[in-house]
């Protein structure tokens, strides 16, 4: 546990700085900023609008049980409004319930916040649940917006962050410190590779062909195949390199080295 206080805080001392030198490097730059849990407090939701920016910020009810009572309040006196999206192409259910200008908890100079609390049922009738405070208006109009703003945070932390983490990437925490510059170079070249492996995602068919290959592609597969050819062929080219992967090697025509 002590630990994870003073993981807690250095997690929140990065988030000043990283808020201080985004306002810096773009003074004009209007944002929406989206976080998790950890950071639903005064602080930093306080530093977030004195930089003249928006939030969406994950409320967990563990962490937020004041704020979790407020909206159960409202809710008996008639101000918890109820919004529902029925989604019969996808065969999903959105349920919506929303309140503006909460307190966030107890204190007397809390933040008021908005809370959005989320409910969607999918084609198999399973309820996924979240819940977000923000600044923005919340009203029948928006709450969708919001929250797919929301889960953007989500989709990020998943397709970024753990596939560097554990797509071959081999992304860790310790390429945040050491005395010198080597750790700090090491993630500069790793997020270097993801950005153009995603560029080649997006654009490049013979690497799309490539990573597809199976039904369930991984990245970590096409880098031991990668690997694999070129400790055993002669590549001559990124392209005969893709083509081998997707379509065979002997379809390629690419040699083995006998050298």
């Amino acid at each position: 546990m002590k630990n994870e206080g003073k993981k807690n805080d250095c997690e929140k001392a990065a988030i000043r700085r990283f808020l201080a030198q985004t306002k810096h490097d773009h003074p004009r730059l209007k944002l929406v900023i989206l976080l998790d849990g950890l950071y639903a407090d005064n602080p930093t939701i306080t530093l977030i609008r004195e930089y003249g920016w928006h939030y969406i910020i994950v409320a967990k009810d563990g962490n937020h049980v004041s704020l979790i009572e407020a909206m159960n309040a409202l809710y008996d006196e008639g101000q918890v409004h109820h919004h529902k999206i029925v989604d019969e192409k996808n065969n999903t259910t959105h349920k919506f319930r929303y309140a503006n200008n909460v307190p966030l908890n107890l204190q007397n100079e809390t933040e008021r916040v908005n809370v959005l609390d989320y409910i969607e049922i999918d084609k198999k009738g399973i309820q996924h649940v979240w819940c977000w405070v923000t600044d923005l208006e919340l009203n029948d109009d928006t709450v969708e917006s919001v929250m797919r703003g929301g889960r953007c945070r989500w989709r990020i932390e998943n397709e970024t962050f753990n596939t560097l983490k554990n797509q071959g990437y081999q992304l860790e925490h310790n390429y945040g410190h050491g005395e010198k510059h080597l750790a700090t170079n090491f993630a500069y070249l790793t997020f270097l590779a993801f950005l153009v492996d995603q560029i080649q995602e997006l654009s490049c068919p013979k690497f799309q062909q490539a990573l597809n290959k199976p039904k369930k592609p991984t990245r970590k597969r096409l880098w031991r195949k990668i690997t694999s050819f070129f400790l055993t062929l002669m590549i001559d080219s990124w392209d005969s390199l893709f083509k081998a992967i997707a379509h065979g090697a002997k379809a390629q025509k690419i040699a083995f080295d006998t050298s």
